[in-house]
């Protein structure tokens, strides 16, 4: 009873860590509990523990799929709670094999952060939202080591306090907290004035409007995902008044989300940069939606030279990964500029989760980003993943924000990535081993009961 009452606490915790509660520095102490209960149970009852932690936990941040997919949407959290239940069983092995090891901690850090990796980044199913490493804000450790880096250091600190070694653990987790609520110095003020159109249903005209209303004067425009479909590159008019729009505003460039179909019958959902002259740049999405028809994923992190520097113009969903906006970023993408799409049926809990991605993929590549999305979250965030200008979600606007490039690249873009792939690979290692000892263990109590 205690080992459930610890669990269905754990994932109260983890609840009010997300949007749209934002009580995030329960993030830090949230696993806790579990891991308490994780402490003695053996792995038949951390399997029951586990799947119970990881369905109450993605039922009760995510059940806005329920509005997508209806039904269905157990399935996705029976499909999602498996990671946690691999943790557990993983993790109640890891203490049989180990016993009283002292790096026991750091072995549980790593099986959760190789985990949260492959669900994120290589699983079939990617799905990277609901982790330690995004619950908190961006913070001095988000350039160095990512969300999945944050999330090795939370849990592992979390583990060291269940399982008692509490000074190491105290330490992991205030260099955490410190990291993510110590004021930062403010980063450089944007040279470019972006402005950025939300508005969902509303026509091409509307778009139109929106834009010209915005004050003067104006460097780039910002569409959302979808905005103009067919593919406004097969209509002239359409091209000709999005120029004369530009011509009007003295703007560089606008973006917005338009679709490509191809010779083959495929289509591709496409971010379309317009210049006065000429179309600058093309990014077709690389990861699409799943369950929808949201086109063929593109293969490239497109990132392409304008009046403005480098850009990158990322599509909604691919802000989710780590992978997509960091190899933008290693192609050259000095400043992002983000069409994306979140439905008003969606919810305000999934737009405002989703909205916290965007602001981790900016601080891990110290990139500006500003985003136009259907129905909010339309943002601006600074290299630091700070928000700086929001639109309230559900009603058209404009928003109108400063945003700057940055060539330089963090420490994350470089070598701090490979947390999450190397812990992956740790990971298994982990299991592999305990699987060996256990075998070993069974094979010398075999041995004793025959003598």
């Amino acid at each position: 009873m205690i080992r459930l009452l610890l669990t269905l606490l754990a994932i109260g915790l983890g609840i009010l860590s997300f949007p749209p509660f934002h009580w995030h520095p329960l993030a830090l102490v949230a696993t806790i509990p579990l891991l308490i209960a994780l402490r003695e149970a053996p792995p038949r009852q951390a399997v029951g523990l586990g799947l119970l932690y990881g369905l109450g936990l993605f039922a009760g941040t995510l059940n806005w799929l329920a509005a997508l997919f209806g039904s269905m949407a157990i399935l996705l959290f029976f499909i999602l709670a498996i990671f946690p239940t691999f943790f557990a069983v993983g993790t109640a092995s890891l203490r049989e094999s180990l016993g009283g090891k002292k790096w026991l901690p750091i072995a549980i850090g790593i099986l959760w952060t190789g985990l949260e990796y492959f669900r994120g980044e290589w699983f079939t199913l990617r799905f990277p939202w609901i982790t330690p490493g995004t619950a908190l804000p961006p913070g001095y450790l988000t350039p160095f080591i990512g969300v999945y880096g944050v999330s090795l250091l939370v849990v592992t600190g979390a583990a060291a306090v269940a399982f008692r070694q509490f000074r190491f653990g105290a330490v992991l987790l205030a260099v955490v907290a410190l990291a993510s609520y110590l004021p930062a110095p403010p980063s450089p003020p944007g040279e470019f004035t972006i402005v950025a159109v939300q508005g969902e249903d509303v026509s091409f005209d509307d778009y139109l409007r929106l834009s010209r209303g915005a004050p003067d004067p104006v460097d780039a425009i910002v569409w959302p995902e979808y905005a103009v479909v067919p593919d406004i590159r097969t209509k002239p008019g359409r091209m000709a008044s999005v120029r004369n729009l530009l011509a009007d505003k003295e703007a560089a460039l606008l973006t917005l989300g338009t679709r490509t179909d191809h010779d083959d019958g495929s289509w591709s959902n496409t971010a379309v940069t317009i210049g006065r002259d000429d179309i600058l740049g093309t990014h077709f999405k690389n990861r699409p939606v799943h369950f929808f028809d949201d086109g063929e994923p593109g293969t490239e992190a497109t990132a392409f030279e304008t009046p403005l520097g480098t850009i990158a113009t990322t599509i909604c969903f691919d802000n989710d990964y780590g992978t997509v906006a960091r190899q933008a970023v290693v192609n050259g993408a000095e400043l992002f500029l983000v069409p994306s799409m979140d439905a008003a049926h969606w919810t305000a809990r999934q737009h405002l989760q989703h909205a916290e991605l965007a602001r981790h993929r900016a601080a891990e590549n110290g990139r500006w980003m500003v985003v136009a999305s259907s129905s909010g979250l339309t943002q601006a965030i600074d290299p630091r993943g700070r928000r700086v200008a929001s639109l309230p979600l559900f009603e058209p606007g404009v928003l109108v924000a400063k945003a700057g490039t940055n060539n330089q690249l963090t420490f994350y873009t470089r070598i701090g990535w490979l947390i999450g792939p190397t812990c992956t690979g740790l990971a298994v290692a982990l299991l592999v081993l305990t699987s060996v000892l256990s075998r070993k263990e069974r094979g010398l109590q075999s041995a004793r009961r025959a003598d």
